[in-house]
């Protein structure tokens, strides 16, 4: 599966990371994709990531975890790292839910570092989650991003993805086309073989002149450990 970075509303989606289990694990992953796109907008300039991270789960629920990528926003930042933890769980009834937090942290630029809290609901194949924060870096607007996913097997090897965000801020003209709100889209083919899980994802949104939001199609390999 791929990371909640390159697909906003897989589990890893919409920031919905980690689960109860019945003893504390520690994972690993690494992918390489040919663009690092968060919440439909490329954080490389359409360009290659490497990305991976460590995961911690503990019996009681709890998690924590840290991952990173490569970025280029055409600044001074290369790195973004991202530090994250909460309590996962699922009722006697089926129903999934994650309480957490993520700190994205952008290497010799911290004006663009930001907190952000989450909750995510899962039932059966279908996804729900709200993130928000106070300050989108430093003097930045306060948003909360919506999301909503669907995942289907369609064999053991192959599963398709289907995903929807709306991220609302309370800037007016914060984005490049004078929106302060746009929706985000996805379709995630997935397969996995020898141990490695592929993705092709079709990724947009509907921003209009912001070349990093145009439409595009993704392609990964990822590896967990």
């Amino acid at each position: 599966m791929l990371h909640k970075k390159l697909l906003p509303a897989s589990i890893a989606a919409a920031l919905l990371i980690g689960a109860a289990s019945a003893q504390a694990e520690i994972s690993a992953n690494v992918t390489l994709a040919t663009d690092y796109t968060f919440r439909g907008i490329s954080q490389t300039g359409e360009r290659g990531a490497i990305q991976g991270g460590f995961d911690w789960s503990g019996e009681t629920g709890l998690y924590a975890g840290i991952w990173g990528s490569n970025i280029n926003f055409g600044g001074d930042a290369s790195t973004e790292m991202d530090y994250y933890g909460g309590f996962a769980g699922e009722t006697a009834g089926g129903l999934g839910y994650d309480i957490g937090f993520i700190y994205y942290d952008y290497e010799n630029e911290p004006e663009f570092d930001y907190l952000e809290f989450a909750l995510g609901l899962s039932y059966a194949d279908f996804s729900a989650g709200v993130n928000y924060s106070d300050e989108f870096g430093d003097n930045g607007p306060t948003y909360i991003y919506y999301s909503a996913g669907y995942s289907m097997s369609l064999t053991e090897e192959f599963s398709v993805d289907f995903n929807i965000g709306y991220t609302d801020t309370d800037q007016d003209d914060f984005w490049e086309d004078g929106a302060d709100t746009y929706m985000d889209y996805g379709v995630t083919l997935g397969y996995s073989a020898y141990d490695l899980d592929f993705g092709l994802a079709l990724i947009g949104t509907d921003l209009d002149d912001v070349d990093a939001a145009d439409d595009r199609v993704v392609f990964s390999i990822s590896k967990s450990f």
